[in-house]
Parts: C-alpha cells; sequence; structure tokens
C-alpha cells in the first residue's frame, strides 16, 4: 500500500501538533505546581516569625536563593522546617 505525499505530509502534521498539545499540556502542570510551592511558602513566611529567620538565615549564606524555589519549607507541628532543598550548594543545618 502507497501514500501519496500529501497524506504523508497530514499524518506527521497531526503527530506533529498532538505532541506540542502533550508538552504544553505537561509544562502547564509544572508551572502551576511551582507557583502553588511558591504561594504556600510565601504565607507560611508572612504568619510566621520563625519561618522569616530561618529565611535571614539562608539568605546570608546563600544570597542568591529563593524560598519556594530553591528551596521549600513545611510546618511540622509548632516548628518550620526546611523541606525540599533544590539548590546547588548544601543543605545548612538550622
Amino acid at each position: 500500500m502507497s501514500y501519496d505525499a500529501l497524506t504523508i505530509s497530514a499524518v506527521m502534521i497531526i503527530i506533529f501538533v498532538i505532541f506540542v498539545v502533550v508538552l504544553v499540556g505537561k509544562n502547564r502542570a509544572a508551572t502551576e505546581f511551582k507557583l502553588r510551592s511558591l504561594s504556600r511558602n510565601l504565607s507560611m513566611l508572612a504568619s510566621h516569625d520563625e519561618a522569616r529567620e530561618i529565611c535571614k538565615k539562608i539568605r546570608e549564606k546563600y544570597p542568591d536563593l529563593c524560598a519556594g524555589l530553591d528551596y521549600t519549607m513545611k510546618l511540622d507541628g509548632d516548628k518550620v522546617k526546611i523541606d525540599k532543598w533544590n539548590a546547588p550548594g548544601p543543605r545548612p543545618d538550622l
């Protein structure tokens, strides 16, 4: 069975469009997750003095890091702790 050039081109374009749609959907989900994490960390900074102190200590050692992107914090009972450390440097002991 042989196909003409127009049919092959149409199939290739459809495959490419599907690939782009899937790729955009994944990027959008990842961006939404990062925004939610950033929002959660910023609200924690606004309401907890301990979280602000941790950020100040990290800022002294690593001035280019951003809370919510390079590291995340979580509330563990009454204490605030570093949850994930995404920065290239070593995780500080606070």
